[in-house]
């Protein structure tokens, strides 16, 4: 796999995707934070989550879940959130304030050797920066989650930083290796080189010299990468309304979405 894990851009991504979060958090009224998001969370309990997330990795309580599977975290975080959800608003807000900087801090400590390090992560075997690179995406995904509970559009910009780690990340799922084929991702109005992912070799890239992958995936940022972590509509659903185009080999095209999941 490709991995263009550059410590100095993730950290700045990290900072970014926190202030963002907080200064929506900071423009909603009292009883928009008793909103649902998703299953058996208000927005109380997602921004509970960020907080019990960065705790948890100054800890090292997240370290045994990070690097087992996907349903251990989402075990682990219905957990977490119930102990933070219910406190006061300003409490809630300063604490992601304070426990922002402090996991930044702990980031900023990792040596820049230890992000390209290959270790066991949720989405398979990858470098070890994207266990912290995943924040920027779990951050923009969460703040999408709140903002759709709202009946807010999806934020349509600076969408590269949590892109990029999402086609990092799904280069590492075990779905994405032991077939055969290759797909290319490109996604409209991000100005971002397509990925291509060898499905035979069990890697991403940006380039695919000399010929043409066998099938185009040309899609809508922000739907996108929602679909991508689980959320409704699914794939399906946005070739229908035309937001993913699908050019090539169906039956790769299909195979490749079915396992393009990064949560």
């Amino acid at each position: 796999m490709t991995s263009p894990i550059v410590k100095g851009d993730i950290l700045r991504n990290i900072r970014i995707e926190r202030g963002r979060t907080i200064a929506f958090l900071r423009g909603l009224e009292p009883e928009q934070w008793e909103t649902v998001t998703l299953p058996g969370w208000r927005i109380r309990e997602v921004a509970a989550h960020l907080v019990s997330l960065d705790r948890a990795s100054l800890s090292g309580a997240v370290l045994p879940q990070a690097m087992a599977s996907a349903e251990r975290v989402e075990r682990w975080n219905d957990r977490q959130v119930g102990k933070f959800a219910d406190r006061p608003l300003p409490e809630i807000l300063i604490a992601l304030e304070r426990w922002g900087r402090r996991f930044l801090r702990l980031a900023r400590a990792v040596p820049a050797a230890a992000y390209r390090l290959r270790v066991p992560t949720m989405w398979g075997r990858g470098p070890g920066g994207l266990l912290i690179w995943s924040r920027v995406y779990d951050e923009w995904v969460h703040r999408q989650d709140m903002r759709r509970a709202l009946g807010l559009p999806d934020e349509d910009v600076d969408l590269a930083p949590p892109l990029v780690f999402m086609l990092q990340a799904a280069g590492c799922l075990p779905a994405m290796r032991g077939g055969t084929g290759t797909v290319e991702v490109s996604v409209k109005g991000v100005p971002l080189a397509p990925h291509v992912f060898d499905l035979a070799a069990g890697a991403v890239t940006k380039r695919l010299p000399g010929r043409e992958a066998d099938v185009r995936i040309r899609a809508h940022g922000p739907a996108f990468i929602m679909a991508t972590a689980g959320r409704e509509p699914g794939f399906k659903e946005l070739e229908e309304g035309g937001e993913l185009e699908i050019d090539g080999d169906r039956s790769v095209a299909e195979r490749f979405l079915a396992g393009l999941k990064v949560v």
